[in-house]
């Protein structure tokens, strides 16, 4: 023993001074001269290696040590020199990672951290030793090598996933490459509870939760309140550990999703059939039950019915809305509006721009009352084979009152209402402005639009198409835009505009359009384009008759170098805009299809002058001269010269431009507001429905 512990003490010193390979080579051949201390010496051997920096070396040595003699020491040497050692640290983190947690909305799992049972040995490239407390054991977890497939962009779910950098490369690569507003791919992360304890303490999740679209489960169990109960997408794809469970709970649950559906539709089916009159008494008595349906993936449309669904409850009607979730839940999935529906049984659905039939749960709801607000040129509001497919359930709110286009379809007037954008007059009313409002938002001309870059905008159309036309295509539009600002002339119509691009393809490069791109250059120009060229011209107009004084509100004027000291930046809606138009002497209209846009109604209750813009009666979608009386009520304006004769009359008669501030706000507060709009819409489909 002396022999050995001298040889032992040599090893000792040779580590000491920095010969480590030298002094594990003098361990080894004590081993062969001592073969009864064998133990004892690997023993040393490990602690020299896990002294000298190669822990997972001597991890793996102390390991096979604890698993030949079942030690208890060894196990506790163990624990105290990987984990010991940073006790504090995983403790801390997994602490403030519960924080963060009980905080964070796409979490599925015990909020309130539980005393850990599995404590994270060493992390390495590839692997992750850890020791379970509880079963008093270690154990290793290997990495899964996933390699990215073709399907990016689409909805994941990882199973098991330690590493962050296979955490961040599965963020990058399942993250929408175009989306749409706010909306995202969710990226669903799945932990049994041993992986899920050594996350929470060997990753910072604040780095994952900065992304705010990944969600975590703690428990395999923890799946079904996040895909059934609150919508969120099913995964499309499936890494990481046990796939095969994984995907067999999906199956599961997508079986269990579809038989709830089908007994809730069976329910709502029975239940409609038994109470189509009751459905019918409620709606004709004033006291109708009302769902209202709409996306947050909207810009206006969800503010539009939020409107509607207040003035519903101020008339004292029980509603309730159907909306995603969040920007994670893409699309209401049929569940989701059945669970509602059977629960709440209303007695009328209210959507905006679409119909009853567009729904594949049409047939369950035929004795329910549908109404659709159309809003937007949609393919179903404007196809002639959608007023066959309406039942005498089925009404038509629409905001296009004086359209020609929209009156040729042929729907029957016993469906159609006419119902005019309003807007609100408790967010749009005049405010107390205080002084740095005042100082930020005066002017003497408001104009709230986004900017309207000519050149820009052609340049994107004609890169869509073949180099060889490119050229073609910006001198047509080029040509259109100069036309206008040399005339002041606009066309109105499709047919205007197809006369034009043909003839000047035909005349110019000896070229006839085919049909489809035809149609495409004239919807384009027409719908889209021209309103550009339209707001461009009126602000070119002001500036050229020296206005100075105004305020370009909306997004991408600063671009422009000539708008760039006028441009404000884009204006919220609500309050801030309601403001913006109070403190504008002048507001102008600008919407090249209507006359009666919302900004209208907006100023009017905000206590802003609004100046209308004009369009030839049979070519305004809504036709602002059928609700209230030019001159009277609001003032147009005709052509470049009347705009600037009647912008120096009111801005130098200020007795005048109040009078007709208080005459505006009294004409949209008695017929363009959502209370006079839903109680004059519920009042009509009560009578028709009696007539019925």
């Amino acid at each position: 023993m002396a022999d050995l512990n001298q040889y032992m003490n040599k090893a000792f010193d040779y580590e000491e001074k920095g010969y480590v390979e030298e002094a594990i080579h003098l361990c080894s051949k004590c081993i062969q001269a001592f073969p009864e201390y064998k133990r004892e010496i690997e023993l040393e051997i490990a602690k020299i290696n896990y002294r000298n920096g190669k822990e997972r070396k001597a991890l793996l040595q102390f390991l096979m040590l604890l698993d030949d003699t079942g030690d208890e020491t060894i196990s506790n040497l163990i624990i105290e020199a990987y984990y010991g050692a940073r006790e504090q640290e995983f403790q801390k983190r997994y602490r403030e990672n519960y924080k963060l947690l009980e905080e964070y909305s796409y979490f599925y799992g015990e909020l309130h951290p539980l005393e850990l049972r599995y404590y994270p040995i060493w992390t390495g490239e590839n692997e992750i030793w850890y020791y379970d407390s509880a079963e008093r054991i270690f154990q290793v977890i290997e990495r899964y090598g996933f390699i990215m497939g073709e399907l990016e962009d689409t909805i994941y779910l990882g199973s098991d996933l330690l590493w962050m950098e296979d955490l961040l490369i599965l963020e990058k690569k399942t993250r929408m490459k175009e989306p749409f507003m706010d909306m995202e791919n969710p990226l669903l992360l799945l932990y049994q509870k041993s992986h899920w304890e050594l996350l929470c303490q060997t990753i910072d999740l604040k780095e994952l939760m900065k992304f705010d679209r990944i969600i975590f489960h703690d428990d395999i169990s923890r799946l079904e309140r996040s895909l059934l109960t609150d919508g969120i997408c099913f995964p499309v794809m499936v890494i990481g550990n046990r796939a095969d469970t994984i995907l067999q709970e999906l199956g599961r649950l997508n079986n269990k999703m579809r038989q709830e559906y089908e007994n809730y539709q069976t329910i709502i089916k029975e239940y409609y059939l038994q109470n189509r009159d009751t459905v019918v008494k409620n709606i004709k008595n004033g006291n109708p039950r009302i769902l209202f349906i709409t996306s947050r993936f909207t810009t206006a449309l969800q503010y539009h019915v939020r409107d509607c669904k207040i003035a519903a409850e101020r008339m004292g009607l029980e509603t309730e809305l159907q909306i995603e979730k969040d920007r994670l839940c893409t699309g209401q999935h049929n569940l989701s509006i059945f669970r509602q529906i059977a629960k709440f049984r209303p007695d009328l659905i209210f959507s905006i721009d679409h119909f009853r039939h567009e729904r594949e749960w049409k047939d369950c709801l035929e004795g329910i009352v549908w109404v659709c607000w159309a809003q937007d040129a949609m393919p179903e509001i404007y196809s002639k084979e959608t007023p066959a497919k309406l039942t005498d359930r089925d009404f038509l709110m629409t905001h296009y009152i004086t359209s020609k286009k929209f009156k040729d379809i042929g729907y029957d007037a016993k469906c159609v209402i006419d119902a005019p954008i309003p807007a609100n007059p408790y967010v749009y009313q005049p405010y107390q402005l205080n002084d740095a409002e005042k100082k930020k938002y005066s002017c003497d001309i408001c104009f709230v639009c986004h900017s309207s870059n000519v050149e820009s905008y052609i340049d994107k159309v004609a890169e869509k198409f073949p180099e060889q036309l490119q050229e073609k295509i910006r001198a047509i539009y080029r040509g259109y835009y100069d036309y206008v600002c040399e005339t002041g002339e606009l066309f109105y119509t499709e047919q205007e505009f197809e006369l034009f691009i043909k003839g000047a393809f035909s005349y110019h490069y000896n070229m006839a359009l085919t049909a489809e791109a035809l149609d495409y250059f004239v919807e384009d120009m027409w719908r889209y384009f021209n309103d550009r060229v339209y707001r461009q011209m009126l602000v070119q107009w002001m500036l050229d008759a020296g206005f100075t004084n105004i305020k370009l509100w909306g997004n991408g004027w600063a671009m422009e170098e000539k708008y760039k000291e006028y441009a404000m930046g884009p204006a919220q809606n609500g309050e801030t805009l309601s403001k913006i138009y109070q403190a504008s002497k002048i507001v102008i209209g600008n919407n090249i299809m209507t006359t009666a846009a919302a900004r209208a109604w907006e100023t009017m209750l905000s206590g802003g002058f609004y100046m209308s813009n004009y369009i030839p009666e049979e070519n305004d979608d809504v036709d602002i001269r059928k609700i209230l009386e030019v001159d009277k009520d609001v003032i147009m304006f005709y052509n470049r010269e009347d705009l600037i004769q009647k912008l120096h009359y009111y801005l130098e008669h200020e007795e005048e431009r109040q009078k007709m501030i208080e005459r505006g706000r009294k004409a949209a507060l008695e017929k363009m507001t959502y209370d006079i709009l839903m109680k004059r819409v519920l009042k009509e489909i009560g009578e028709r429905l009696e007539e019925n």
